[in-house]
C-alpha cells in the first residue's frame, strides 16, 4: 500500500498542477522504441513472476505446462478462457497419469489388482 500511495501521490500532484494536456505532451514525447521496450520487458516480468514461483513451489514436473502455455500466448489468439479450458484440461490429464502410475506401482509393489480411479473425475 506505500509503494501504492509513493507513486500515486506525486503523480496526482503533476496531473493537478500540470493539466492533463501536459501530461499527454510528456507521454506522446517519449519514442516509441522505448516505450514498446517497455512493454515487452513487462510482459517478461510476468513470465519471471510465474517460472519464480514454479521454481519455489519445487515442482519441476510443472515446467512443460509453464512453456507450453507460453508458447500458446505468443503464438496464439487465445483469451483468458481459451487458457482455463486448456488448463484444465492439461491438469487432468496430468492428474490421471499421476494416478495411473500410482497404481502401476501398487500393483507391482503388492500384487495387488489395480485401484479405480474413476472417482477422480
Amino acid at each position: 500500500m506505500l509503494q501504492g500511495i509513493r507513486v500515486a501521490v506525486p503523480a496526482a500532484i503533476v496531473g493537478v498542477l500540470a493539466g492533463t494536456d501536459a501530461v499527454n505532451a510528456m507521454l506522446s514525447s517519449i519514442p516509441e522504441v522505448i516505450t514498446r521496450g517497455l512493454q515487452v520487458s513487462g510482459g517478461f516480468i510476468v513470465v519471471v513472476g510465474y517460472a519464480m514461483v514454479i521454481n519455489m513451489m519445487n515442482a519441476k514436473s510443472l515446467m512443460p505446462f509453464f512453456f507450453i502455455g507460453f508458447l500458446l500466448a505468443a503464438f496464439t489468439n487465445f483469451n483468458l478462457i481459451g487458457f482455463g479450458a486448456v488448463g484444465v484440461i492439461a491438469a487432468i490429464f496430468h492428474i490421471k497419469s499421476i494416478a495411473n502410475e500410482g497404481n502401476a506401482a501398487v500393483a507391482n509393489a503388492g500384487g495387488l489388482d489395480a485401484v479405480d480411479d474413476s472417482d477422480l473425475l
